[in-house]
């Protein structure tokens, strides 16, 4: 997944992540995209067992530190910043849709399902640290279960 994303999204760094800890510092440089396996789940049934795997995958950047009082120009410079992380999820949003590139594509004898957006941003991290989070969620079924 990290080999996919980092070769379709040219420019970007993209990295696994257990939990996206990240200060300011570390992402002064640009955003990043986190990809992580967040959970498998394995339903069994009388039928077929049904095993999933679902993928994270995730915007972080930072917005502009504020000297001083808060002005228009600053929440300005926040706009633009957290547009441009929006339009960086937009981006990998796209590889999944009905036509994206990824959309039919396996993963390890997995197909992809469904694919959601729990985290549109996290206001409180935004809030308290400037740091933008976005996350989505892709649901892959293994072959074997269909």
């Amino acid at each position: 997944m990290i080999t996919e994303l980092d070769t379709r999204l040219t420019g970007q760094t993209v990295e696994a992540f257990i939990v996206p800890h990240y200060t300011r510092e570390e992402l002064t440089g640009g955003p990043k995209i986190a990809v992580r396996v967040a959970e498998r789940e394995i339903e069994v049934d009388q039928g077929p067992d049904n095993r999933q795997v679902i993928i994270e995958v995730g915007v972080v950047g930072v917005t502009p530190a504020l000297s001083g009082s808060v002005t228009s120009a600053h929440r300005s410079q926040e706009v633009a910043a957290c547009d441009g992380f929006d339009d960086l999820m937009e981006d990998i949003l796209e590889l999944w849709t009905p036509n994206g590139a990824l959309a039919k594509k396996g993963l390890s004898d997995h197909r992809f399902v469904s694919i959601e957006q729990p985290i549109m941003f996290d206001p409180q991290k935004l809030y308290s640290d400037g740091i933008w989070l976005s996350l989505i969620r892709l649901t892959y079924q293994d072959t074997t279960d269909d």
